[in-house]
Order: C-alpha cells, then sequence, then structure tokens
C-alpha cells in the first residue's frame, strides 16, 4: 500500500524525493528495455524474416524505452511539492519531446534501412528524403521545446520566425540544394548507387556508394573516398558508365601510325601469299574477278586499280576481329583510316568488347594490338616510329 506524501518544505527533504524519482524513472526504464530486447530477440531469433531482423539490429521497439523515463517521473512528481514545480514539469515535457524524436528518427532509419534489402532501393534510394524528413522533425522539435521553455504557445515562435526566414534559407541553403539536386538526380535517373562515375573536378573515378542530402560518396578505383556535394552533380558535367554496364559490350577505339613510306601496290607474289590465308582467301578471289572487269578497258598501270598491302592489312583485321570470340559482332566494329598526319595514317580499330570488367577489358584490347604489331610486317608495313638513332655532328 502505497501512503500519500506529505508536503515538504525541507530542501534536503526535497532533494531526496526528486533523486528518488530520476533513480526510480531509470530503473524503470532499464527494466523495461531489458524486457522487450530479450522479447525482441527472441522473435528475431525463430524467424529468418530480414524485417525482423533488421528491426532487432535497429533495436527499434526498444527504443520505445525511451518514454518511460519522462513518463514515471511526471507520474512521481505529483508526490512533491514545490513552489518550483513547473519548471521540473517544463523539464519533463522537454524530456519527453526529445524521447518522442529519438524514437521517430529510430523509426525512419528502420525504415530506410528495411527499404535498402529490396532491389529497388539501388534504382530509387530514399536516403534523401528520410534526411529532408529529419531534418523537418528536428525544426519543429527545436520550435516545441523553445515554447516550453518560454512558455509560449508554438504559433507565436512560428510567426516570429517569418522574420527570419532569410537567415533561415542561408543556414539552410546547401540542406535546400541538396534536396533539389536529390530529386533531380533521382527523377531523372542521373546516378544511382552501384553506377561509376567519371567527374575529374572533383578527382572521383569510381562507384557510387551512397547518395544522401548533402554529399555523394564514390569510392575510386584506389579505394579512396571521394565526396561530392549533390547539387554539384547536377549543376557540372561528369560521365556515368551505366549505359556500357548494362549494354552487351564496352568500347576498344584505339589507332597505330603506319609508315606512309612502306604503302605500295601487292605485287603478284605477294598476292598469291595472301591467297593462303583462310581469313583473306574469299576475299581475295572476289576482289581479283571484280578488278578483271574493271581493269580489262584500262591502257595503262595508271588506270588501273589494285590491291595495296594497307587495304588488304585492314580486311584482313576486321575478319579476324569478326572470329575473336572476345568481339561482340552485334555491335558497330571497323577497321578504318583516319587522316594522314606527320607521324604516319592513323588505322583505328573501332569495336566492343564482351568483357565489360576493367582487367580483362584491358587483357582483350591488349591481346588485339599485340596481334596487330606482330601481324603487320607480313604485310611489308611498318609501324611509324621516331629514330633513336638520329645523327649528332662532333665538334672537331
Amino acid at each position: 500500500m502505497i501512503h500519500e506524501l506529505h508536503p515538504v518544505t525541507d530542501t534536503f527533504d526535497l532533494v531526496i524525493r526528486i533523486v528518488i524519482i530520476v533513480a526510480g524513472a531509470i530503473l524503470i526504464y532499464f527494466l523495461i528495455n531489458k524486457c522487450l530486447a530479450w522479447l525482441i530477440w527472441k522473435i528475431a531469433g525463430k524467424t529468418k524474416n530480414k524485417w525482423e531482423n533488421i528491426i532487432y539490429e535497429q533495436r527499434s521497439f526498444s527504443k520505445l524505452a525511451y518514454l518511460v523515463p519522462p513518463i514515471a517521473a511526471y507520474v512521481l512528481l505529483n508526490y512533491v511539492t514545490w513552489e518550483y514545480t513547473y519548471v521540473l514539469r517544463r523539464l519533463i515535457d522537454i524530456w519527453m519531446v526529445v524521447a518522442a524524436m529519438l524514437i521517430f528518427n529510430t523509426l525512419l532509419n528502420t525504415i530506410n534501412k528495411i527499404y535498402e534489402s529490396y532491389p529497388i532501393a539501388k534504382n530509387r534510394p530514399i536516403t534523401v528524403f528520410i534526411q529532408v524528413l529529419k531534418i523537418f522533425v528536428y525544426s519543429v522539435v527545436a520550435v516545441v521545446v523553445i515554447s516550453i521553455m518560454v512558455n509560449k504557445s508554438p504559433e507565436h515562435l512560428i510567426v516570429g520566425l517569418g522574420a527570419f526566414a532569410a537567415v533561415l534559407m542561408l543556414i539552410f541553403k546547401d540542406s535546400i540544394l541538396g534536396f533539389v539536386a536529390g530529386v533531380q538526380l533521382l527523377a531523372n535517373k542521373m546516378v544511382r548507387i552501384g553506377d561509376w562515375i567519371v567527374m575529374p573536378s572533383n578527382n572521383a573515378n569510381g562507384e557510387v556508394l551512397e547518395i544522401n542530402l548533402y554529399t555523394v560518396k564514390v569510392q575510386n578505383w584506389d579505394m579512396t573516398i571521394s565526396t561530392i556535394p549533390t547539387y554539384q552533380l547536377v549543376s557540372q558535367s561528369f560521365i556515368n558508365w551505366r549505359g556500357m554496364q548494362e549494354s552487351n559490350g564496352r568500347r576498344i577505339e584505339r589507332y597505330i601510325s603506319i609508315d606512309i613510306s612502306t604503302v605500295h601496290f601487292l605485287s603478284k607474289e605477294e598476292v598469291d601469299t595472301f591467297r593462303t590465308s583462310d581469313y583473306l582467301k574469299e576475299y581475295i578471289e572476289k576482289m581479283l574477278a571484280t578488278l578483271q572487269q574493271v581493269n580489262k578497258d584500262k591502257g595503262t598501270v595508271l588506270d588501273e586499280r589494285k590491291l595495296t598491302n594497307l587495304g588488304i592489312f585492314r580486311q584482313y583485321m576486321e575478319l579476324w576481329l569478326e572470329a575473336n570470340p572476345d568481339i561482340n559482332n552485334d555491335m558497330t566494329h571497323m577497321v578504318r583510316q583516319l587522316q594522314p598526319t606527320a607521324t604516319g595514317i592513323p588505322v583505328e580499330i573501332y569495336c566492343f568488347s564482351l568483357k565489360q570488367e576493367w582487367v580483362a577489358y584491358e587483357k582483350v584490347q591488349s591481346d588485339i594490338f599485340d596481334h596487330v604489331l606482330a601481324v603487320i610486317p607480313h604485310f611489308n608495313l611498318k609501324v611509324f616510329q621516331y629514330p633513336t638513332n638520329i645523327y649528332t655532328p662532333v665538334n672537331n
């Protein structure tokens, strides 16, 4: 049976009562917290449902115990008679508001974690919206706490804050810019988690790890982390390799320069040699028949069309690429001649590798040009390179 406490005026007795209230509230909190934690652990341990596991990891229901101490303190405060009891009531009110805010914050984190456990979260993350909602809640809590402290209605504070709108806009400038940029990024599908982006202005070249209200975190290929302000992805240019990753090939576009002085018409002996190639045999037979018809009325060698070693080389490489199992023949592939320069005739290989992973892609590209460099001499061509034995006159 609980006996009603008599009003106290003695300071020491008052302090003792307040200490008992606080200690009782904390004790009740720990007891309920332990009970809830044990209950959730039992439930999560018996199921493989990812929702329940996430709720347990976030300690969502355990955080409900945050409300117990202020409620208990509020009840026990009825047994204290003091002329300044209203001060304690205001402090308990603030305690209760802050506890409710922490519980709501945990609820938002849990919702975000559950959402991120689904594949759709990769394309449509909600982290930005969660953070904006948190800022709104924090602002409301700040207004309510101040109104409790000054014993005024929150409406009066909100009206007063209207005069400081410009100041608030300045304070939350990055948040507003980040929110607008985040909405644009998500709505236009410009960037999503897992994309490979390149942004030289921020030294970013890697995979997107996180998109939030203020920043986008990118893990570079050297395992460093680049942090990019969200609004910069809208206001500045960057490269997103998602299209390549979603396609069936990764582009190879590289050229080598051929020494112009080595380009010539094919002799009969060279034609006979190239006829032995499985890649070129059918093409050469077809071209010889065509050239015979074209040249039958030509009176001079200068007017005749003939095969060249460079042309045969280009045709050979096209047929060789088509037979390469690492090349996607359903996408554009060609071997073309670019405009001659002072360093020779650029012959470009343009195709798409079926292997998109960086290391495998580089291996495919290197294998192609290893073969090119090795086979060029068989066409009596030379790769242009600056001479290494430049003559230097000796001063006597």
